[in-house]
């Protein structure tokens, strides 16, 4: 009988034997082979290639932005270079781009371009508090009270999707003008992510955490999902605000997504309900 050998394994054609289809090959016409800033995230995040062409570009155009292939407020290619970069009509590129714009994750300026968003000025909890006379102006004085790591409650756990012994960076501060508390905010972070911010938080205090979210831990946020009710305030946050207990605030409960849809802050806030402010345009 004779011995069927095995032929020696040639990677490159195993490579082009493992590509798939002209159909489900990279959407990038001119770049076959991305370089590892643009690649895909991971197996589960891959477009689905049953999804109409318009969807699959949103996708892998998704994917550069979370790469950081453009940075926070920088000006994405235009229309027509996209869409030849993807060989689709340009046409078909601005559905692409509305339904970004759609989902947050770029904003559109008149006269300017399409930027990737950042939700930083957008999305500040000041927004929440009415300014009076000389404070309309002012950037609050930021004080952080505690400042632990620890396994987060459970609710907590849940919203940010951690496994049951994933810890999170806790923090507490209060936000005043004038020297008056008209924010108190209890803040969890997951820990694997802003292990930076820690070391960062025990020498500053800044007025704003979302920019020191990108510039310490590299992570960008993208969109605010909030959710505002009436509570009585327990003993702990009255005594913050100076006020007796079971007084009514409002309470701000916010989880905030990155670009790629992950969740990177749970964050309870308080406004004093005579210092509280809400405005929506609808159009």
């Amino acid at each position: 009988m004779l011995n069927k050998k095995n032929p020696k394994k040639n990677p490159q054609k195993d490579e082009k034997n493992t590509s798939l289809s002209q159909k489900n090959a990279p959407l990038l016409k001119k770049n076959t082979s991305l370089s590892q800033k643009n690649a895909s995230l991971s197996p589960k995040n891959a477009s689905d290639p049953r999804l109409p062409r318009y969807l699959q570009v949103r996708d892998d155009l998704l994917k550069r932005i979370v790469l950081r292939s453009w940075a926070a407020d920088e000006a994405l290619p235009s229309e027509e270079k996209l869409a030849a970069e993807y060989d689709i009509a340009v046409g078909t590129m601005r559905k692409v781009l509305d339904t970004l714009v759609n989902d947050g994750i770029v904003d559109r300026v008149r006269g300017r371009g399409t930027f990737v968003a950042c939700a930083a000025e957008r999305s500040s909890m000041l927004r929440f508090v009415r300014a009076q006379g000389k404070t309309r102006n002012e950037l609050p004085v930021t004080h952080i009270r505690s400042m632990t790591t620890a396994i987060p409650p459970a609710a907590v756990a849940e919203k940010l999707k951690l496994k049951p012994r994933d810890k999170t960076l806790y923090l507490h501060r209060t936000r005043s003008l004038n020297d008056e508390i008209v924010l108190s905010e209890h803040i969890w972070l997951p820990l694997a992510r802003f292990r930076k911010l820690q070391k960062y938080l025990k020498s500053n205090s800044p007025p704003f955490l979302y920019p020191v979210y990108e510039s310490e831990c590299d992570v960008l946020v993208s969109r605010a999902i909030d959710d505002l009710t009436a509570k009585p305030l327990n003993r702990a946050n009255a005594a913050v605000f100076k006020l007796k207990t079971k007084t009514v605030a409002i309470c701000v409960e916010r989880l905030m997504l990155d670009h790629a849809g992950e969740p990177v802050e749970w964050r309870s806030s308080f406004v004093p309900a005579e210092r509280f402010q809400y405005s929506a345009e609808v159009r």
